[in-house]
């Protein structure tokens, strides 16, 4: 396989994670209401850790490279900090406003800090798409400035994004070196897992057990974690960092269209028009990247 070929599947490979990491928002809003946010997104670290770990142990057979401890580190505690500031943000602004701006500066942190990292200049293309993407983001949810600003929340949100910044580089620093993805996936979101065990009890664990928040847990874990980091770690190590922090924006334009089919939420021209705008960024961004 070339590797234009290897560059055009991670790129797919990181679309398809963003459209899992899209059903977030509309699986908390209609299965976790009434629950803690921090519990939500611990519970959801140890579901998706365990089944990460399984698809590992899986899929590689022989460990033949261990992630540093330096990447190690940065690389958990900067997924645990996406995961408890995220879901604080989403509760705190609503779905639209936390992805935005988490998703939306996630590939500008990610560019700063692969540059002062690993030296890693971002290509034209790199800024081109962003560019476009982030106007397209901003357009299709032009409709929600309407709600109150919460300054906490968006603060949060932009934390969240910075946190996905370094785990973003550090995981590419760590492919790059011979970590399998799925081992490397396991092992992160293990350490994550760890470091925010404590918050899964915050609010007691009666919701743990009924259906709703057992139904929540599942989906979380399995599909928006396991499923999605390792489809997300398969691509990382066939794109740029910068380049997957961009075509993971097809997170935000995924939530909105779940809003719109199954919560009833309902879009104008300009939104309309904004997830075109994203979807050929993504496009560019794929073709060209």
């Amino acid at each position: 396989m070339s590797e234009s070929d290897h560059k055009k599947f991670g790129s797919l490979a990181i679309l398809a994670a963003g459209i899992c990491f899209g059903t977030t928002g509309t699986s908390q809003t209609l299965l976790g209401k009434g629950i803690s946010p921090l519990a939500v997104a611990s519970t959801r670290l140890f579901i998706g850790a365990l089944t990460l770990v399984l698809i590992s142990r899986i899929t590689t057979k022989v460990p033949r490279v261990k992630i540093g401890k330096v990447d190690l580190w940065i690389a958990g505690l900067g997924i645990a900090i996406y995961q408890l500031s995220f879901f604080s943000s989403v509760k705190l602004t609503g779905v639209p406003i936390a992805t935005i701006t988490a998703l939306g500066s996630a590939p500008v942190f990610t560019g700063i800090v692969a540059y002062v990292m690993v030296q890693e200049r971002p290509k034209r293309v790199w800024f081109i798409a962003t560019v476009i993407t982030t106007i397209g983001i901003i357009l299709l949810n032009a409709h929600h400035s309407e709600k109150s600003f919460n300054a906490l929340g968006v603060l949060l949100a932009l934390v969240a994004g910075l946190g996905f910044a370094f785990f973003n580089v550090t995981s590419r620093r760590a492919l790059n070196s011979g970590v399998e993805p799925a081992r490397l996936a396991a092992t992160v979101f293990s350490l994550a897992a760890l470091a925010v065990f404590p918050f899964c009890f915050v609010a007691g664990t009666h919701w743990m057990f009924t259906i709703r928040g057992i139904s929540l847990i599942l989906w979380l874990g399995i599909f928006t974690t396991g499923l999605g980091y390792s489809l997300y770690a398969y691509g990382l190590k066939r794109v740029h960092s910068s380049t997957a922090s961009t075509l993971v924006l097809a997170e935000p334009a995924t939530a909105t269209l779940l809003a719109v089919v199954v919560l009833g939420d309902t879009l104008n021209v300009t939104s309309w028009v904004g997830i075109a705008t994203v979807i050929v960024g993504l496009l560019f961004l794929a073709t060209r990247g």
